[in-house]
């Protein structure tokens, strides 16, 4: 019987002879043997040391192995459980294994038939044990891997609110910086029609390219850059006279593109449609 570390057995017998034969015959190196002939005091022994492999007997005066089997189970349910039983007791053995026991052994019988059932019952408990540590290492592993998960997903919704709030704020710096300024050169009489006409480029250059509407491929594809300003004066809750006013181009004008801008996105026949809350709505999308 080849033991590669010390196991603790446990002799159940109300023959102390047999307790004494059984453990003269299991003591071996790596072989820790112990016997009770009372059994009230197996469940004592038990709760206050772990045996890998118990021999119970089925008969005995103060109580039975089949009463004791379910105690033991539920204080030391990794206890490999051996029935030992005359040849009349052989259908309380069968209730045992149905209840769960390793094996039997009908008294009397040979050393090599204990040894090999012992054997047996220490590599399948050192097998299941190696299985239950793996899957508890797994089960571990997987929590320690979801909630990196959810880590890496909190991580990266925050860069993207802090991309997005760094790009507000650089679309808003530009807008304070440029557009006052293309705006004053634009009502400058001083500055002739071909500037003029370079600077409403640049005006809308710049508006298209700090607007959050841009960014909406839907919108961007669809409008012109006069209509993309437009869109974003609309969204700013701008009227149509102040959109004119801004634009430098008539009430009229604004109107025509507010219509074209309805018929571009499909809300032609949606006049009821707000096109500030609208463009609003896309924003937060």
């Amino acid at each position: 019987m080849m033991i590669e570390q010390e196991v603790l057995v446990l002799i159940v017998d109300d023959d102390p002879e047999i307790c004494n034969i059984l453990q003269q015959m299991i003591s071996r190196p790596g072989i820790r043997v112990e016997s009770t002939s009372n059994s009230l005091q197996v469940l004592n022994l038990v709760k206050s040391s772990f045996y890998n492999v118990i021999l119970l007997d089925i008969i005995m005066p103060e109580k039975s192995g089949l009463d004791l089997f379910p105690e033991i189970v539920e204080v030391s349910p990794d206890t490999k459980i051996i029935i030992i039983t005359g040849f009349g007791d052989k259908e309380f053995a069968i209730r045992a294994l149905r209840l769960g026991a390793f094996d039997f052994l009908l008294k009397p019988f040979e050393y090599k038939l204990l040894s090999h059932s012992i054997t047996r019952a220490l590599e399948t408990q050192k097998a299941e044990l190696a299985y239950r540590d793996e899957k508890i290492k797994l089960q571990d592993a997987n929590r320690q891997l979801m909630e990196t998960n959810k880590a890496l997903s909190i991580l990266a919704r925050n860069i993207e609110r802090t991309q997005k709030d760094t790009e507000a704020k650089i679309e808003n710096k530009i807008r304070a910086a440029i557009l006052p300024i293309i705006e004053r050169l634009q009502q400058n009489k001083e500055v002739s029609q071909t500037y003029r006409r370079d600077l409403k480029l640049l005006m809308d250059l710049v508006t298209d390219l700090t607007s959050s509407l841009a960014v909406k491929q839907e919108i961007s594809t669809t409008l012109t850059l006069t209509e993309l300003r437009i869109a974003l004066l609309i969204r700013n809750r701008l009227t149509t006279n102040e959109i004119a006013k801004h634009m430098h181009i008539s009430p009229e004008t604004v109107k025509s593109h507010r219509k074209n801008i309805r018929k571009k996105l499909g809300l032609i026949n949606k006049s009821n449609r707000n096109l500030c809350a609208y463009f609003q709505a896309k924003l937060e999308q």
